[in-house]
Order: C-alpha cells, then structure tokens, then sequence
C-alpha cells in the first residue's frame, strides 16, 4: 500500500509524459526513500530512469516498498490532464488492479479521479547502467534542442567527435552535410576528457524522443565514448533525477 502527493501537476506531467511515451509498460518502484522509474524501451535501444526524492513529496505513505507495472495508455491519459493549478496523488491498495490517480485543483479543491491500470506484476526495476564514459560536457536544454533539429533536417544520424579540446557535432546524407564546433562556453558550461580522440554516432530520431523527458531542466549534462552509448542526465531542483542512455550506431 501507498499514497504519495506531488504537489506540482504540471511538473509531474512534464517529468513523466515524455519519460513514458516511447516505453511500453510503466515499471515503478514506490519506497519511503523514493518513487522510481527505470526501464527499456521495446527495441533496448534507449533506458530511461527517473528517481523523485520522498522529500519532493508533500504526502509520503508507504507501508511496504512496492514495485508495479502499469499500462502505459492510462497512465499517459491521466497524467496528460494534469496542469500547475493541480496536485497528484497516487494511491495504491495490496493486490488491486489499479492505481488510483487523483488531480485535485489546489484552489478550488475540485478532484478528478483516474483509474490507472496495473498491466503486470513485476518483482524488480531493471538494473542501472554501469558504464564509465570519457567525455562529459553541460549544455543548455534549449541548445541541446537546436542542434538535434539542426542535424535531423540533413539525416537520421548524429555524430559527435572530441578532439583538440573540442567537440564536433556532425550530420550528413547523400547531398547534405552540417557541422558545428562546440567549446568551453560556446555554448558549453562544462567540457572535459578522459582520451584525446573520442567518436561516436547516435540516432537523431532518439534524441528527438528524449528532449520531451529532459524539458523540465534548464541545463543537461552529456557523456559518450568511442562506439559506448551516449548518457545525459539533469537534477532537477528538487532532486529529482532524470537519466536517458540511447544506444551507439554501429
């Protein structure tokens, strides 16, 4: 059993909405420390995890630590009604089918209930990624978003490149390319390498996805390694933690 209240609807929409879209299930861990989400999407090309701290929490009720996976179609509709004037609470019985989803206008205290449904019992989160990456650089979320937009209209395909303290960013397809030079606050707030040549390639399309995940942040942090995934995460204010691995072309 457990009953948590967030007290920001709009920020709880923004923080899941784009975490879940591209998943199939909704795997989360609910404990007194936090409420979890860590899981693959259907092709394992991208793992996306968000930890919310207890202490973001205005109501943390937890009488034993509890994992679920509910239905990505409801959780989603109910989610995507919550607005910034709205508290969320979940609640959650022993053995029931659903996770009771509560919007409550801070206001006028007017309540909207939505039943979200429990699609498959689950024992455990997946497991952490535990790869050390070499380059690691900030950016800030809305330059992030136009250098993606910027590479998808040449092609599907995302290069990055760390070499002379710099880090190239490259697109190509059979008649266009682009290319662009990142350095230390141009745009970037932070730039550092473990290796001096560093080369990887990412799928745009995925980094498309992810942005709707990392919009509640101002500012991302970046890492990636020769033919290793490609890692970016943010702390939210609240420490609310944000992490999205998107898998290497090869």
């Amino acid at each position: 059993m457990f009953r948590l209240v967030y007290g920001d609807g709009g920020k709880f929409k923004k923080i899941f909405a784009g975490a879940v879209k591209p998943l199939d299930t909704v795997p989360l861990r609910v404990s007194s420390e936090s409420l979890e989400l860590r899981a693959l999407t259907p092709d394992k090309n991208m793992m996306i995890e968000v930890i919310i701290p207890s202490t973001s929490f205005e109501v943390v009720e937890v009488e034993s630590e509890t994992t679920l996976a509910l239905s990505r179609e409801s959780f989603l509709k109910g989610i995507r009604k919550a607005s910034k004037r709205d508290s969320v609470r979940m609640e959650y019985e022993k053995a029931s089918r659903y996770v009771k989803l509560t919007l409550t206008n801070i206001k006028t205290g007017v309540e909207r209930e939505i039943l979200v449904e429990v699609s498959e019992a689950v024992t455990s989160l997946i497991e952490p990624i535990q790869v050390e990456l070499p380059v690691r650089f900030q950016i800030a979320f809305d330059d992030l978003k136009k250098l993606v937009r910027d590479v998808k209209i040449v092609g599907d395909e995302m290069e990055l490149v760390f070499k002379d303290g710099l880090i190239e960013v490259l697109g190509t397809s059979e008649s266009k390319t682009y290319r662009t030079t990142l350095a230390l606050d141009r745009p970037l707030y932070q730039l550092e390498s473990k290796e001096s040549m560093v080369s990887s390639k990412y799928d745009v399309d995925y980094l498309r996805t992810v942005l709707a995940t990392l919009s509640a942040a101002d500012l991302l942090t970046v890492e990636f390694g020769s033919s290793l995934p490609l890692k970016i995460h943010t702390a939210l204010e609240d420490g609310t933690r944000v992490t999205v691995w998107i898998a290497p072309r090869v």
